[in-house]
């Protein structure tokens, strides 16, 4: 009988898994498995280090002859990204130390076009008897593709956020302008209504002709917002659009908000520009709105609208004001969504006003500018695309 040390464990393994251990012994088959699951092999010599063999599979991978590099591990350490050396690294000392700690991770290498290929490299340490670690087998497995996949549902992902931010900013944007129009209206309506108790007929008739004016431009104002909910995402089409008609459209629209600060304002005239009419229309209005309600309350509001030198094909425009003004450490946070710079009792507002004016600006190739000092007034200044031909109506 055998005793009991002379006895092996049953190989409870699958038949076929035993004959492919046996098959991969037969170099054509091993070939075979190389080229056709993997994108590489090596094998490193942990005793002489500066010997690593490399499979032709991983130079081709990056677009390098094979056999025009060493089998040394100088010779991919510069291809390779630094952040992922360090963690290949790291993770190579863990495994030696510890072999329930794998070596596996993704990184980056440089191919021949300069183009990046991402490698999932993965490796095995074989020991000694005393465990000590004494070579290190891996394979490598181009996952380019998945990464490029993962990075392009990312992008898309931040784009899907992007809108839905840009349509919230717009929703408050455009429920906050719409009051100004609607108290103009309910003033014209007023004022109407006195003229006809007063017996003056025609100056009713000419109170409500500004208040159906102005109500248009209301209903026109829904209109786009119906139209920016369809075409959020995409770029605004660009057209033909007189700034001098638009901003006397705007000024007509806050007619209420001047009378009751009683603001003086002087506009320059500019001309015909491309761009698209009712982001220009909300952007001015904002500038405008806000210029009347950011002053002290011992001040009447100074807001002059001035044509200014721009570079060849764009029109310069500043919006310039005697208000409160802006330190200059908020004068990069006022375009954030939702910032307000001051306390709700003292200035109202959904703080998403100048944040839709810098996605206008961005949408006609433009930023905005800003120059200001704390209790002297604020510079806004933006350039637009000017109309250099005629456009053709046929």
């Amino acid at each position: 009988m055998q005793s009991q040390a002379q006895r092996t464990e049953p190989d409870t393994r699958h038949y076929l898994e035993r004959e492919l251990e046996n098959l991969v012994q037969d170099r054509q088959i091993w070939h075979f498995l190389r080229a056709g699951s993997l994108d590489g092999i090596w094998y490193w010599d942990l005793e002489h280090p500066e010997h690593e063999w490399m499979s032709d599979e991983f130079w081709e991978l990056l677009g390098v002859k094979p056999g025009s590099k060493p089998h040394s591990p100088l010779a991919w350490q510069d291809l390779i990204h630094p952040d992922d050396l360090k963690v290949a690294t790291k993770n190579f000392r863990a495994h030696c130390a510890d072999p329930e700690h794998p070596y596996d991770q993704i990184v980056r290498y440089k191919h021949a076009n300069g183009s990046t290929v991402w490698v999932r490299c993965r490796g095995l340490a074989i020991r000694n008897a005393e465990g000590k670690p004494i070579r290190m087998l891996g394979a490598h497995n181009d996952v380019t593709s998945l990464k490029r996949a993962e990075a392009s549902a990312d992008a898309e992902q931040l784009h899907s956020r992007q809108t839905d931010e840009e349509l919230r900013a717009f929703a408050y944007s455009t429920s906050h302008d719409l009051k100004s129009p609607a108290n103009t209206i309910r003033m014209l309506l007023q004022e109407a209504r006195l003229a006809l108790r007063s017996g003056d007929p025609a100056d009713a008739e000419l109170m409500l002709d500004k208040a159906e004016t102005t109500n248009e431009a209301m209903r026109t104002m829904v209109e786009k917002l119906l139209e920016y909910t369809r075409m959020v995402g995409k770029a605004p089409a660009h057209e033909p659009v007189d700034l001098d008609r638009l901003m006397s459209e705007v000024l007509d629209s806050i007619a209420a908000d001047i009378r009751q600060s009683d603001a003086k304002i002087t506009v320059d005239t500019f001309g015909m520009v491309l761009g698209t009419d009712w982001q220009l229309r909300q952007m001015l209005q904002n500038f405008v709105t806000n210029a009347i309600k950011f002053q002290p309350e011992d001040r009447c509001p100074r807001i002059d609208i001035r044509a200014v030198s721009a570079p060849p094909g764009r029109l310069g425009i500043e919006i310039a004001d005697n208000g409160i003004g802006i330190t200059l450490e908020n004068q990069v946070r006022i375009f954030d969504l939702f910032t307000k710079l001051h306390r709700p009792s003292a200035y109202t507002g959904s703080g998403v006003g100048l944040a839709f004016c810098a996605r206008v600006a961005r949408s006609h190739g433009s930023d905005i500018t800003v120059r200001s000092a704390l209790g002297e007034g604020t510079v806004f200044g933006i350039h637009l695309p000017l109309l250099r031909e005629a456009p053709s109506w046929s």
